[in-house]
C-alpha cells in the first residue's frame, strides 16, 4: 500500500520536474505500460512513447508547477491540486488542475488523469 510520505514524494518530484523541464525525470515516474488522459475526455495516451511525446511538448514551454493543497491518498491512488503557470512572449496563462495518479507496487505511475477545463484557465 502507498504511504502518504511516498505519495507526497511522487507529487513533489512531478512538480519539480515539470518546473525544471526535466523530461527524463517525468518519464522515470511512469511505468512502461502507463496511460495519461490530460484533460479527462480528450483521449487516453498509452505507453511510454506516447507519454514522452505529450510531455515533450509540455516541457518545451516556459512553465512552472506548484502544488496548492494536500495530497490525498488511499490504497495505491492519489489526487492533488496544483497550478501550472505558462508564459509566452505576449501572455501568461494559469491552469488550475487536479491530477489523479494510480501507482503500481513499485511506486510507478500506471495511470494519470488530469481534471481541468476551459473554466479552470486564467488569462
Amino acid at each position: 500500500m502507498l504511504t502518504h510520505q511516498a505519495a507526497e514524494h511522487i507529487v513533489d518530484t512531478y512538480m519539480r520536474c515539470l518546473s525544471e523541464g526535466d523530461l527524463e525525470g517525468i518519464m522515470a515516474l511512469y511505468a512502461d505500460d502507463a496511460t495519461v488522459e490530460d484533460p479527462v475526455g480528450s483521449g487516453v495516451l498509452a505507453g511510454k512513447a506516447a507519454i514522452r511525446e505529450f510531455y515533450g511538448h509540455t516541457v518545451a514551454m516556459d512553465i512552472t508547477a506548484e502544488r496548492t493543497g494536500a495530497v490525498r491518498c488511499a490504497a495505491n491512488e492519489m489526487v492533488f491540486p496544483f497550478l501550472v503557470h505558462a508564459r509566452t512572449a505576449d501572455m501568461a496563462i494559469t491552469y488550475e488542475i487536479i491530477d489523479h495518479f494510480v501507482v503500481d507496487g513499485e511506486g510507478r505511475v500506471v495511470s494519470m488523469r488530469a481534471f481541468w477545463s476551459e473554466a479552470n484557465i486564467r488569462h
